[in-house]
């Protein structure tokens, strides 16, 4: 199990022994993590993200903070470890989310400035601009079920750079991705942590060379 199962793993263990305490379980989350081993096949970085000053700036909408208020500072966080565990040769430095996220709130405007100019706000070289297009924790349709889903369009910006961005997706997730997990079986929060920690795992990979399931595969 690489660093990333560890990861997943300690999370999700931690919220089964609560669980298991008072006679609930995680039976899908458990077969997802526990399950054997699959076939893999490597995938090359879509960018090469490096930074000697990197700031991460988060958006959502009002109809994501209005539920989820700690979207953006838990997915910067979450960038900033993933990051931190993958691309620590490359990128250097990361303005911490707290400082950014307390700017944002006390500039109104900043959503009318262009990412180049907040990141020379901050004297970073590099922004990572996520945008939130989708949260939620709770399955469409349903009151009893869980099932983390987060999209967001993803920019590089480099300040100096003539054009920008530099590059440029879309990030998708669904967790668990086969089925939704009941209330009773786990908790939001559970469900929200490993969301973060997926999604912030495909954003960054899209900078580094990595290894995927190969659907259908083992």
């Amino acid at each position: 199990m690489g660093r990333f199962g560890r990861r997943f793993a300690v999370v999700v263990l931690a919220g089964w022994f609560g669980f298991a305490a008072s006679g609930c379980y995680l039976p899908h989350l458990g077969v997802w993590l526990f399950g054997p081993r699959k076939i893999m096949k490597e995938i090359k970085a879509e960018h090469r993200l490096e930074s000697e000053r990197l700031v991460i700036v988060p958006y959502a909408g009002t109809d994501v903070l209005f539920t989820y208020p700690m979207a953006p500072i838990e997915i910067s966080q979450a960038l900033v470890n993933e990051i931190g565990q993958n691309l620590s040769g490359r990128v250097k430095t990361i303005i911490h989310p707290v400082q950014v996220v307390r700017w944002q709130e006390s500039t109104l405007d900043w959503p009318n400035m262009s990412l180049a100019e907040i990141g020379g706000h901050f004297q970073a070289d590099t922004v990572l601009y996520v945008e939130l297009e989708r949260y939620t924790m709770v399955e469409e349709r349903s009151a009893n079920l869980f099932r983390g889903r987060a999209k967001a369009r993803v920019q590089v910006v480099k300040v100096e750079a003539e054009h920008n961005p530099v590059y440029e997706a879309t990030v998708e997730i669904v967790v668990p991705e086969d089925q939704p997990v009941s209330v009773l079986e786990t908790s939001e929060r559970i469900i929200r942590q490993v969301t973060n920690l997926l999604f912030a795992r495909d954003v960054v990979r899209k900078f580094y060379d990595h290894k995927v399931e190969v659907k259908g595969g083992g």
